[in-house]
């Protein structure tokens, strides 16, 4: 009897020993880590909603590098448009001195000069890349948009980037909007269209012998003007009145000392000056709502890490409190069993 209460009382202690053993490794892990959850079973619902912080944090990581390059690509964007507008206005003075007769011929040839060197910044403004990305290019951003004449060559992409869950902001303009009008040139009626000499089988007599008849009149390909219609099939962007025909007509309208031409560009250049300013507050308005995304997600981060913080982080007061009572419980078992243990044979006859 005395031998099974022995055994009994031994695997008690050992029993009580190892628990307390355990209990103090989980605090001392808990004390180097400072985290107070460091097993899924140690609170299962509050390592659930701790993973989600996490996770949400770390999808924002990317968001905010998202806004990051959509903030590059905005105001690079913007810093060239305001160059642009420069360069017109620079052009429209000059267009607006010109255009009286104050100055002479051989003045307005070497004006010409300056007008081309604007051209020239205008067609280098429409090839801006960004690293390796032309920003006017629509999605062909690896291409240049314009060629040396000012022919559109890109798309109508819009590049949307994702700045936060579920929301996406275009972060470009194509060449298109941004140099072109959205009307074709309005030829002026040819001069020679009023004179029927000039119009083809228009004046044919009419004789006994043809006068019930229908004719099918077809065009004769001499006389015909080919000019008169002013109709073509050709490529849209070409066509259209954009920044580069503006500059190229007034750099012929000088060096031809076409003073009526150069007034006609003026409400042309004036409208391309109005869509570039249409088109930075356009920019503006999206630098805007980047921004106010970034202010909401570095909100929501630090939201996130406090809710994280509460859930997975210990309380280091009280874990040191409880390192020191678990200290003095595992001593008190050790001294325990070493009364316990410390026995001799005359103990057992007695």
């Amino acid at each position: 009897m005395t031998r099974v209460s022995e055994n009994s009382s031994s695997a008690s202690l050992q029993f009580s020993i190892n628990k307390a053993k355990k209990k103090m490794e989980d605090l001392q892990v808990k004390g180097t880590t400072l985290k107070k959850i460091i097993k899924p079973s140690d609170d299962p619902m509050a390592n659930f909603q701790g993973l989600q912080a996490q996770s949400v944090n770390k999808d924002n990581s990317q968001f905010l590098r998202n806004i990051g390059y959509a903030l590059s690509q905005l105001n690079t964007t913007e810093s060239t448009l305001e160059q642009l507008a420069e360069l017109l206005v620079k052009a429209k003075e000059i267009a607006i001195q010109q255009s009286s007769d104050f100055y002479g011929g051989n003045i307005r040839k070497n004006v010409s000069h300056e007008i081309i060197q604007v051209r020239n910044q205008a067609l280098a403004l429409a090839n801006k890349r960004l690293g390796n990305r032309y920003i006017f290019a629509g999605y062909k951003t690896l291409d240049a948009p314009f060629d040396k004449d000012g022919n559109y060559k890109g798309d109508f992409g819009h590049i949307q980037l994702e700045v936060a869950k579920d929301f996406f902001i275009p972060i470009n303009l194509h060449g298109n909007e941004v140099f072109f009008t959205d009307n074709n040139i309005k030829y002026p009626p040819h001069p020679l269209k009023e004179f029927d000499e000039f119009q083809p089988n228009k004046n044919e007599p009419i004789t006994p012998d043809n006068k019930n008849e229908i004719k099918e009149q077809t065009p004769n390909p001499v006389r015909e003007l080919a000019s008169v219609t002013n109709e073509t099939d050709s490529d849209p962007f070409i066509t259209k009145n954009n920044i580069f025909s503006q500059l190229t007509s007034l750099i012929t309208a000088l060096e031809s000392n076409n003073t009526i031409a150069t007034q006609d560009l003026l409400e042309k250049i004036d409208d391309s000056i109005s869509r570039i300013i249409t088109m930075r507050t356009r920019l503006g308005s999206l630098v805007n709502t980047v921004l106010h995304t970034q202010l909401q997600i570095d909100t929501e981060n630090v939201e996130n890490q406090d809710f994280q913080s509460k859930l997975m982080d210990a309380d280091v007061a009280e874990l040191f409190s409880d390192i020191t009572k678990q200290q003095h419980i595992l001593q008190t078992a050790y001294q325990t069993g070493k009364g316990l243990m410390n026995k001799s044979l005359l103990n057992f006859l007695s």
